[in-house]
């Protein structure tokens, strides 16, 4: 191994080791609810620091399926850290009909710097999303 091989391995581990993490309260989470006619969702609360701190974070989702919309509100916080923050998840139905809704999904919340496209400040937050 060269060299600069060994400077590269040393430097990008000394990057992780003092980049700041993101401390969920509970991880994962799970959303329980049943499918009805019209628009039928489930809501959880979490909460999240960061350490060290971290200013100006926004927080985006994902997931595993279209028939499944999840937000997290509020999205941006001004700060991370040092104290906790609480975030709302809801995950709703995007399907014409309660009965193609029903599954089991998994949804993720990441936490941005600055923007949706910013570097993420791992680890994310696991949403498992159950639709009776």
């Amino acid at each position: 191994m060269s060299l600069i091989m060994v400077g590269a391995y040393v430097a990008v581990g000394f990057a992780s080791s003092t980049g700041s993490k993101v401390i969920w309260s509970s991880n994962p989470v799970t959303i329980k609810f049943t499918a009805t006619t019209g628009s039928s969702s489930g809501s959880t609360t979490d909460s999240f620091k960061c350490a060290p701190p971290v200013t100006n974070v926004v927080l985006s989702t994902s997931v595993s399926s279209t028939k499944i919309k999840l937000t997290v509100a509020p999205a941006s916080q001004a700060t991370c850290g040092p104290s906790y923050d609480s975030e709302t998840l809801t995950a709703m139905c995007q399907t014409l009909t309660a009965a193609q809704c029903r599954g089991t999904y998994t949804g993720t919340v990441t936490v941005h710097r600055s923007s949706p496209y910013g570097n993420t400040i791992p680890p994310s937050l696991t949403v498992n999303i159950v639709v009776n």
